[in-house]
């Protein structure tokens, strides 16, 4: 995850501070826009190929089929993702134009990941979960949902905010 945090920052770099600006003032709006109407529930369709990873990346090793499914999955659009937030960490990574703070961003969305997947796995093992954990979870999707919407809406009002200052 840092290691395309910082690939991002980098190219980002290539981009004159205006226009970075300018797309930053551009997604934030679109930000305060898409949150604003999955918050009235309007659901907006998401740029995604609705799939999976192939399942032949599995016969490739550990490490290889680790390191394909991460990289798809990390861009999003090659994929299936459920929520607007998750642009938000490559496109705040890409505009911020700064290799060691993308690191940080994509650092920091990796842990949080990576977090959720080991307390599944912990609660799961000394039995907090209880055996009907995944329709559990599948019913607070639309929880999930609202809360991601919240958080776009925040996140585009904070950088419509910055962006001004």
């Amino acid at each position: 995850g840092m290691l395309r945090g910082a690939a991002l920052g980098a190219a980002g770099i290539l981009l004159p501070f205006e226009v970075r600006v300018a797309v930053a003032s551009l997604l934030a709006l679109v930000a305060l826009a898409i949150g604003s109407l999955e918050l009235l529930g309007r659901k907006v369709p998401l740029p995604q190929f609705d799939r999976e990873t192939p399942q032949r990346w599995l016969h490739k090793g550990a490490l290889t089929w680790a390191l394909l499914n991460g990289s798809f999955l990390g861009v999003g659009v090659t994929s299936r993702i459920g929520f607007w937030l998750w642009y938000v960490v490559p496109l705040g990574a890409f505009l911020f134009a700064d290799p060691a703070l993308g690191a940080a961003i994509y650092g920091a969305y990796s842990v949080a990941r990576g977090a959720a997947v080991w307390a599944i796995i912990l609660g799961l093992n000394i039995g907090l979960l209880g055996d009907d954990w995944q329709e559990r979870f599948i019913a607070r999707f639309p929880a999930a949902q609202t809360i991601a919407a919240c958080q776009l809406f925040l996140i585009g009002l904070a950088g419509t905010i910055a962006i001004e200052l």
